[in-house]
């Protein structure tokens, strides 16, 4: 990387490979449903997003390393499950479809706290909209009509979820880079989450 270089850059909890095959399945049945209206995502780039950075200049880096390891000093491993299947919409309607977030929310909200803390001192602004924790699932296509965004959302409303839970044990800085294909990811650095021995 050259000094001058840029990266788009984002913080986020990755999940394990079984949870990645479920989120396939589920996408599979989606797809069914939605047909071509839908840009579902790939099932191997699947990740909790905590902070997206968007582009920075390489010389940052260190800096955004520093502060992420910073941030996940005190917080242990936790678990975390899938809930339900929900959606964001926009002014169309449906919008992005995704899994929801259960488990030890909490303790993933708190984490999201400190890593904003920590980067907010690098010159990032924190997150100003609460956090929602999902997975997202496919975005619908800009030239679909709202009337068959309805129809897909009541579709998705009906689609059960595996009862699939797994372990958070680290946070990744990690590169994205936009293709014609997708967004393909890098991940430039891990941050393990320690339990905290107390001495007596």
């Amino acid at each position: 990387m050259s000094d001058t270089e840029h990266v788009r850059l984002f913080v986020a909890c990755e999940v394990p490979d079984d949870v990645k095959d479920t989120i396939g399945e589920v996408i599979e049945r989606l797809r069914q449903k939605s047909g071509a209206d839908v840009r579902w995502i790939r099932p191997e780039g699947v990740h909790v997003t905590l902070k997206f950075l968007g582009e920075v200049n390489t010389k940052k880096l260190p800096a955004i390393k520093l502060a992420i390891q910073e941030a996940v000093v005190g917080h242990s491993p936790f678990e975390l499950e899938f809930s339900t299947i929900g959606t964001f919409g926009g002014r169309e309607g449906l919008r992005i479809m995704w899994v929801g977030i259960a488990g030890d929310v909490l303790r993933l909200e708190a984490l999201v706290r400190a890593v904003n803390a920590a980067l907010a001192v690098v010159g990032f602004e924190p997150e100003r909209r609460p956090f929602r924790p999902h997975l997202t699932l496919g975005r619908v296509r800009d030239e679909v009509p709202t009337r068959r965004r309805a129809e897909i959302e009541v579709a998705v409303g009906k689609q059960d979820v595996p009862p699939v839970s797994w372990r958070t044990a680290q946070v990744s800085l990690m590169r994205s880079r936009l293709t014609k294909s997708g967004a393909s990811y890098e991940v430039l650095a891990t941050f393990p989450l320690r339990v905290i021995v107390q001495s007596n």
